[in-house]
C-alpha cells in the first residue's frame, strides 16, 4: 500500500509540473480560435481541464498568460540563435548566414509562431501593452543580438561602418514581409522560401561587408 501511495504521489507531482505547459497550450488554441479580446480564462480553463483558480496559481492575469504563450513558442529558437553567436569562431558572414538560415528554418516556417504574429497584428491597436511586451521579450533581444553581430564584424574589419548599426530593423524587415505574405496569401500566392532566403542573405551580406580591393 505504501508503494501504491508513493506511486500516486509521484504521478500527481508530474501532473502538477506539466500543468503550466498544458494551460499555455490550451491558451494558444483558444487565442488562435477566438482572438485575444474574445478569449476568457474560463474558456482556457475548460480546454485545459482545470479550474479558473488553477490558472491564477501560475499566471497573474490573461495578459501574462498570453506573453507566456508567446515565450513558449519562441524561446527555444531564440536561445539557439544566441548560443550560435556566443560559440561562433568563424567569419561574421558565416555567422550571419548560419543565424539567418536557422531563423528561416525554425521561425519563418513555424506556423504556430506565425499565428502569434497574426494575433498580435490584429490586437495591437486595442491592446498596445501586448505589442510592447512582445517587443521587449522577442524583438528587442533579436535586434540587440543582430547589433552585436554587426559590431563584431566592424571590430574585425569585415563589415563597413554604416547607418545599419543604428537601425538593424532594416535587415530584419524581409522576415516581417514573409510573415505578412503568408498570413495574407498562404498557398494562394506561394512564396519560394529557399529562393527568398538566398535573396535576403545576399542583400544583407552585400550591403554590410567590406568590399575587397
Amino acid at each position: 500500500m505504501a508503494e501504491l501511495g508513493a506511486a500516486h504521489a509521484d504521478t500527481r507531482r508530474r501532473r502538477k509540473a506539466q500543468r503550466p505547459k498544458e494551460i499555455v497550450e490550451a491558451a494558444f488554441e483558444e487565442f488562435s480560435r477566438n482572438g485575444y479580446a474574445a478569449t476568457t480564462l474560463d474558456q482556457i480553463a475548460e480546454r485545459a481541464g482545470v479550474t479558473k483558480g488553477t490558472i491564477y496559481v501560475y499566471f497573474e492575469n490573461k495578459e501574462q498568460l498570453f506573453i507566456s504563450m508567446v515565450r513558449e513558442v519562441t524561446k527555444a529558437t531564440l536561445d539557439t540563435v544566441i548560443d550560435m553567436f556566443e560559440r561562433h569562431e568563424g567569419s561574421t558572414a558565416e555567422l550571419l548566414r548560419a543565424q539567418f538560415s536557422f531563423i528561416y528554418q525554425h521561425i519563418v516556417e513555424d506556423r504556430r509562431r506565425r499565428e502569434v504574429v497574426r494575433m498580435l497584428i490584429a490586437e495591437a491597436s486595442r491592446f498596445p501593452a501586448l505589442a510592447d511586451r512582445y517587443h521587449e521579450e522577442i524583438h528587442r533581444p533579436c535586434l540587440d543580438l543582430l547589433q552585436k553581430a554587426i559590431q563584431r564584424g566592424i571590430d574585425r574589419g569585415e563589415i563597413r561602418r554604416s547607418a545599419i548599426i543604428e537601425c538593424p530593423q532594416v535587415i530584419m524587415a524581409p522576415i516581417a514581409l514573409v510573415d505578412l505574405w503568408l498570413i495574407m496569401y498562404d498557398t494562394r500566392q506561394p512564396l519560394d522560401l529557399k529562393a527568398y532566403f538566398n535573396a535576403h542573405i545576399d542583400l544583407v551580406l552585400n550591403g554590410l561587408l567590406v568590399k575587397a580591393a
